[in-house]
């Protein structure tokens, strides 16, 4: 068995005999490096591993922990982020990073305006943040968009605020790494693995509503799709 593999195992084993449990801090690096006699780029090599795997993440300059529970969840629907999480027993949080009027010439095309607003939030369970969400929509269709509860549903301001019925959606999802900004207000380093979701979403008669981009945690989430 190599060194790193041997790293993997204690750790493994740990886990599974309940020595740590979920949310526990992991020895650090060079604790790991002094047991084994280890260097760190056998010791990261073990931790990446186990990242991938899911049983555990880093936050930059904390550390490594014990990976939750997941959030299952459905990708090709939008749905209310606090009551999914709520359901599940995770306590949710949104954090609002801004909110602005901009031009996009390729998306203000798309949506037939001349300003958008550009929204982008953070969205956390048990303190944790998991995803981050740029939301793009029509300025003029949404006027003072930014005097409401942004920290809340989006979507439930869209319907009962401005009267917006959607009814279809589309996304598309790859498997892609963070970019520096977003790796940032995730606490992750650039170049962690994420979920991207590209996601628009339309009224009966085919006007764009709003056009998103979700960059999610893979350790975060369990993907479920029903098929009809």
């Amino acid at each position: 068995m190599l060194l790193y593999q041997k790293i993997q195992k204690y750790i493994q084993t740990h886990i599974a005999n309940g020595a740590l449990v979920v949310g526990d801090k992991l020895p650090s690096e060079r604790t790991l490096q002094e047991l084994f006699k280890s260097t760190r780029i056998t010791v990261r090599e073990a931790l990446n591993r186990l990242e991938a795997e899911g049983l555990i993440y880093s936050q930059k300059r904390r550390g490594w922990f014990v990976t939750p529970n997941k959030l299952k969840w459905h990708p090709a629907t939008k749905v209310n982020f606090y009551q999914l999480a709520q359901e599940q027993g995770f306590t949710p949080s949104t954090h609002v990073l801004s909110i602005k009027e901009q031009n996009n010439d390729e998306l203000t095309s798309a949506f037939n305006c001349e300003t958008l607003y550009s929204i982008k939030r953070v969205r956390s369970l048990d303190g944790r943040p998991i995803m981050f969400e740029h939301i793009n929509c029509d300025a003029s269709r949404f006027e003072k968009l930014e005097s409401q509860p942004l920290n809340g549903s989006i979507t439930t301001i869209m319907t009962t605020h401005y009267h917006v019925d959607i009814i279809k959606e589309e996304c598309v999802i790859s498997v892609t790494v963070l970019p520096d900004s977003v790796a940032q207000n995730l606490e992750k380093n650039s170049g962690a693995p994420c979920l991207k979701v590209i996601r628009q979403r339309f009224e009966a008669n085919g006007v764009l509503v709003d056009y998103n981009i979700e960059y999610w945690l893979h350790d975060a989430i369990e993907m479920i799709v029903v098929g009809h």
